[in-house]
């Protein structure tokens, strides 16, 4: 078919502006292409990161020993320990590394130091050693959010009594001391609620605080039913006999007498004796004495049984008058009071 010349440039005028209409689409298609792309490859890699299977803890610990060997290649080699827990609250656990310290030809630890590694995204990030314990320190639990730490007396022992209770927790940058006991601090801590537990007749508290299984040989329940059950089951009580014969172990009285005991003498101050214990005597009713002691590496720490069980001290709470009396005595291992016998003269 033939145009006519008049028609020509008309034509090619409305080609010319589909053309640009077309190219303008085609334009702006592109870019939207692109990021249409860009979100899809972004997802996957979100899709990806969020399907990836969670560190176990043996992983964590792994980069955490990494980590630290970058700084102290042989930390190993004199002894280490380590504890799992959210420090900062991120919801990832960190690693608390315990690991000895000596001379190169030692072959037991003179020192024990700690290391904290982070957990991080890009892996395991020590702490610096600044903000860390300068001490001899044994880390013994991570419990919300927070580190608890014990001091020995002697770093070497072979049995080492606690002498401090520190706890540490996140500060945005870093661990923090946040908290410090003395043996003696600790001891009239525990006490208080005891006390107050004696008090008011709260056996459950009383009853966390005994170990079990009792020995009768150490408990005064002559002629009681209490005597009566444990003669059938070997001389042992369970707690579930020690709840039910409650009374029998600590009769109204008995209890009222340690619960003001306790009351009297943990508001005094306590002062050392010749024989390097804690102690303070304090007066009581109808001229008695209330007295609490607190004797350090006890002889019950030597005695068989006890394992690896420490018995940093050795706690007495009495009442005594003339020749009489009788006192409570509790054990002090791994920062908890048990109560272990009762005794009485007179």
């Amino acid at each position: 078919m033939r145009h006519s010349p008049a028609l020509i440039p008309t034509l090619a005028l409305i080609l010319g502006l589909g053309a640009c209409e077309g190219g303008g689409q085609a334009a702006t298609a592109a870019p939207a292409q692109a990021d249409a792309a860009a979100n899809a490859t972004a997802a996957t890699a979100t899709g990806a990161a969020a399907a990836a299977p969670a560190l176990t803890q043996q992983q964590i610990a792994e980069r955490a020993f990494a980590a630290l060997r970058k700084t102290e290649p042989d930390f190993q080699r004199l002894g280490h320990t380590h504890l799992l827990g959210d420090l900062d609250g991120d919801g990832i656990d960190d690693v608390v590394i315990g690991y000895g310290e000596g001379t190169p030809d030692a072959t037991m630890a003179a020192n024990w130091r700690l290391a904290v590694a982070m957990s991080r995204p890009q892996g395991a990030q020590l702490l610096p050693q600044a903000g860390l314990p300068d001490y001899c320190a044994f880390a013994r639990k991570i419990e919300h959010g927070k580190l608890y730490v014990e001091e020995p007396d002697i770093c070497s022992a072979a049995r080492p009594k606690t002498v401090g209770y520190y706890v540490y927790a996140w500060d945005g940058k870093g661990l923090a001391q946040v908290g410090h006991e003395t043996v003696e601090q600790r001891v009239v801590k525990l006490l208080k609620p005891l006390g107050a537990a004696f008090a008011s007749g709260d056996r459950g508290v009383v009853l966390d605080a005994l170990r079990f299984p009792l020995d009768v040989t150490y408990w005064p329940i002559y002629d009681t039913p209490l005597e009566a059950v444990a003669k059938k089951t070997g001389g042992k009580i369970d707690r579930a006999t020690a709840q039910a014969h409650y009374q029998d172990l600590f009769p109204k009285d008995r209890a009222n007498l340690y619960a003001a005991a306790i009351a009297a003498t943990v508001a005094k101050p306590l002062k050392r004796d010749s024989a390097g214990g804690h102690g303070v005597v304090t007066p009581a009713p109808d001229g008695e004495k209330y007295s609490l002691n607190i004797v350090f590496d006890p002889d019950e720490d030597r005695e068989e049984g006890n394992g690896d069980r420490i018995i940093d001290a050795r706690v007495d709470v009495a009442q005594s008058q003339g020749d009489g009396g009788q006192n409570l005595v509790l054990l002090l291992s791994e920062g908890k009071l048990d109560i272990v016998a009762i005794n009485t003269a007179g």
